[in-house]
């Protein structure tokens, strides 16, 4: 009988990964986390350029939406749409003890240019490429941004006043009928309803009380909390407890230009279309009635972008060449906006 030697156990070798595999399997996964953190990180530069942008052009939809409101408004007063007949007397001394002669606020009429409360006829005006418009009263914060326009809007108040008490004594007030007006000022607190509060010729029943409103748009080298942010202002004629005053409003920061250009209807039978578009303080302005009104506004990012640089041309409205801008200003996004208003009130006053 043959006998088998014993088995011995067979032993098992474990293959390791050898240096030059460990070493490639590494770099791959580097390369892999390369591309995932720049992938990322062009997404997230991606988002805040877009978020930037969205940022700007919201704040440009912004501003020309309080511009339109107002522009839209302007040449209404009230029951009666025809500025030449509207009484503005300065000197006459009204009949009725409650009203004074408007002179009497010659500091106000007169605040920030000559007539600048009262001139009904010019309910849209203002300045080309300067601060003309508003040279009396100087921006409350910062300068006016040289070049940039000055926009004026003339109206009545939107809501008639009916309150007791809500005519405030050396307020500015316009009391219009279907067939006239009269701007008037209080010597006292009175109700509009009070026939002895009015001008005589007036029932209130058959009349209505409005605010007068003068609007002077602008854009100031500064803003509100921030001495090196443009921004869009407006002074404005506010009736208040201590009668009419002008008063400055900050409407928008980081705009840094605004052009203005006016629309005039030429036709021989005028048509309330217009046929023309002319700058502030243009001659023809002086026999056309304004119908539209087109705007172009030039809005900045609050915060610079150091990883932007704008290259952009910026030339528009009547402007002679391009916006100068420094190194500094183009680490800012910005956007020109543009946008043509026709006015409700087109009819205006006879210009014969």
């Amino acid at each position: 009988m043959m006998r088998h030697a014993p088995r011995r156990a067979a032993t098992s070798v474990q293959a390791g990964v050898s240096l030059i595999e460990l070493m490639v399997a590494l770099l791959i996964g580097l390369f892999l986390m390369i591309g995932a953190v720049t992938i990322y990180t062009q997404s997230r530069s991606t988002y805040r350029a877009l978020d930037a942008t969205s940022r700007v052009q919201e704040k440009a939809r912004y501003a020309l939406a309080v511009l339109e409101a107002d522009i839209r408004m302007a040449n209404f007063w009230g029951l009666n749409a025809r500025a030449d007949y509207i009484t503005v007397d300065r000197d006459a001394v009204p009949e009725e003890s409650n009203l004074q002669a408007l002179d009497a606020l010659s500091t106000v009429i007169d605040a920030c240019a000559d007539d600048w409360a009262i001139d009904l006829r010019s309910y849209v005006g203002g300045s080309n490429g300067d601060y003309g418009a508003l040279s009396d009263c100087a921006p409350a914060l910062g300068g006016a941004v040289g070049g940039a326009d000055v926009l004026l809007v003339r109206r009545a108040g939107s809501e008639r006043l009916t309150a007791a008490g809500s005519l405030r004594p050396d307020g500015l007030y316009i009391q219009t009928g279907r067939i006239k007006g009269t701007v008037f000022s209080p010597a006292k607190v009175c109700s509009p309803l009070d026939q002895a509060c009015i001008p005589g010729e007036y029932l209130p029943p058959l009349s209505e009380t409005h605010d007068l409103v003068v609007l002077g748009y602008f854009v100031s080298s500064a803003s509100t909390g921030d001495a090196t942010q443009p921004s869009l202002r407006r002074k404005r004629l506010l009736n208040g407890d201590a009668g009419a005053r002008i008063v400055e409003e900050e409407l928008l920061n980081g705009v840094e230009d605004l052009q203005v250009q006016f629309g005039v209807d030429t036709d021989a039978t005028p048509d309330g279309n217009a046929d023309l578009f002319v700058n502030p303080e243009d001659p023809v302005l002086a026999t056309r009635s304004v119908v539209a009104v087109r705007l172009w506004l030039r809005v900045r990012s609050d915060e610079p972008d150091f990883t932007f640089f704008d290259a952009g041309s910026y030339q528009y409205a009547d402007m002679a060449g391009p916006a100068t801008l420094s190194d500094a200003e183009r680490r800012f996004r910005r956007v020109v906006v543009e946008q043509t208003i026709q006015l409700r009130n087109t009819r205006g006053y006879d210009q014969t």
